[in-house]
């Protein structure tokens, strides 16, 4: 586990620097106040997404301290900067380890966060962009049409039926008992108020920019343009984190307000703000070590994590 951290820290830094290079002759169109506050909120937008996986985790069974879900969510997550999309749920399922949560609780929550975020994404997309740029739904309607399928895939008893499935296949042990209603609702909210977040840090710098339309209508442009171009990049797997779809959805998406030239600028902005959320967040996980030691029996978080996951479990002692 750690040579693997050391790697995605190692990918996460190059990937830092190679959009430094892409977007530093670009920064001059920006004023400082608009790339700092942009800055702000998109480290609170990154933050944010740990309450989904820690709400969703709890709908599981496992209840864990903002500490330790911190430190699982956010250093697995520099995982997504090796090649192969399965690598934060890997990562997270190891790091749950040192609190006391069952590996197969931490992949299940990872992976229906994941999944929440199509259709939040979709919805915010769906209730903003009719009103500022039809244009770009007429063309990425395939993306919100992949939203009433994940939808009912999250429907609790059929999400319970397909993690049984998958379950089986890997030869895993079942999980302790469905996932109710108030655990997705609760994962999906912190992630729509999340992309709320991201769309006010892309306002931020349209705003800089000279923007053909402003006020509010810019901020429901800027967050809905943001969504969709987040679910479209999700959508198309073979590339990592969307890289090159996002950017180009945005900049469509934007073009009722900002020349193609200046959304662009602000999309390779946008993508490296983001990094640096990552970088920061990752830090601020790895600084949460476990008292005592990750792994050891004796340690408080991993105490305080087991005791508990033992309570929210009936039958457990």
């Amino acid at each position: 586990m750690r040579v693997f951290l050391l790697v995605a820290g190692v990918l996460l830094v190059l990937a830092l620097v190679t959009r430094w290079r892409e977007v530093r002759d670009s920064l001059a169109a920006l004023g400082a106040a608009g790339v700092a506050g942009s800055a702000v909120v998109t480290v609170v937008a990154v933050g944010l997404t740990v309450l989904s996986w820690r709400a969703v985790l709890r709908g599981f069974g496992a209840r864990l301290p903002l500490r330790a879900a911190t430190r699982i969510f956010f250093v697995g997550q520099i995982g997504k900067y090796v090649p192969g999309s399965v690598w934060p749920v890997v990562a997270q399922m190891e790091l749950s380890r040192d609190f006391g949560v069952p590996r197969v609780k931490s992949a299940a929550a990872s992976l229906v966060v994941l999944a929440l975020a199509v259709p939040c994404g979709g919805l915010a997309a769906a209730v903003t962009l009719p009103f500022v740029s039809p244009d770009t739904l007429a063309r990425y309607w395939w993306a919100l049409c992949a939203v009433p399928l994940v939808t009912a895939l999250l429907w609790p008893p059929v999400l319970d039926r397909l993690l049984g499935v998958a379950l089986r296949v890997l030869r895993r042990p079942p999980l302790d008992g469905p996932l109710g209603w108030r655990a997705v609702l609760a994962g999906a909210g912190w992630l729509l108020v999340s992309f709320a977040c991201y769309g006010l840090a892309t306002f931020l710098l349209a705003r800089d920019l000279g923007p053909d339309v402003g006020g509010a209508r810019l901020l429901a442009l800027a967050v809905g343009a943001y969504a969709l171009a987040w679910t479209a990049g999700f959508l198309v797997l073979v590339l990592p984190a969307g890289a090159g779809v996002r950017e180009g959805v945005l900049v469509l998406a934007l073009s009722p307000a900002l020349a193609a030239d200046q959304a662009l600028v602000l999309a390779l902005v946008a993508r490296l703000l983001a990094t640096v959320a990552d970088l920061v967040w990752a830090a601020v996980g790895l600084a949460m070590r476990p008292r005592g030691g990750p792994g050891q029996p004796g340690s408080d978080a991993a105490a305080e994590a087991s005791a508990a996951t033992a309570r929210a479990v009936p039958g457990r002692s």
